[in-house]
């Protein structure tokens, strides 16, 4: 998974969302929009696809094929490039985090929350949320020794996870 910690946080910025919300409308990025359900502007397939991944609640990783599942058992019908549209629009809001890790065969998505890394498990492929940043003071090291702007933070863990490790642990036995 992917950790993504932004080092000029902007917790309180305020971005114009009239292209999803309707004029004069305002989001939060990389925040909790308590507004947002409320909000009669939103495009209504946006509104369900936002609502099927902030109701997953806190470290749900879904792929697009799932939400798409769980958006058709609500909506017969809608498209798999209406999700596509509506993830990608959330995910530019801030509204939705997208979660790109090596080694995976597609993007994850889950509901924006404080910064955090991410473990995929070699074996099953399971994605888990880590409670880990790097010291904020090796980053600034790392910047000023290349000369570089470092403006967010991306972590992913890879290995076995306690399911596949105690698996991989049982010796087998003979039939």
């Amino acid at each position: 998974m992917r950790l993504s910690r932004t080092t000029t946080t902007s917790s309180s910025y305020v971005a114009p969302a009239s292209a999803l919300f309707g004029k004069g409308a305002l989001c939060y990025n990389r925040g909790t929009v308590e507004a947002l359900s409320n909000t009669p502007h939103m495009a209504k397939n946006y509104r369900l696809v936002h609502e099927i991944v902030h109701g997953q609640g806190p470290g749900v990783h879904l792929t697009m094929a799932q939400i798409h599942d769980l958006a058709a058992q609500r909506k017969p019908g809608l498209g798999f490039t209406t999700v596509y549209r509506a993830l990608t629009k959330l995910r530019d809001l801030g509204l939705v985090s997208e979660i790109i890790l090596p080694g995976a065969d597609r993007a994850f998505y889950e509901a924006v929350a404080p910064a955090h890394a991410h473990f995929r498990c070699d074996v099953c492929g399971r994605v888990d949320d880590i409670e880990y940043l790097p010291p904020e003071q090796s980053v600034r090291e790392l910047a000023g020794k290349y000369g570089i702007e470092v403006r967010e933070t991306l972590l992913s863990l890879h290995g076995l996870c306690a399911g596949c490790r105690a698996v991989a642990a049982t010796p087998a036995t003979a039939s």
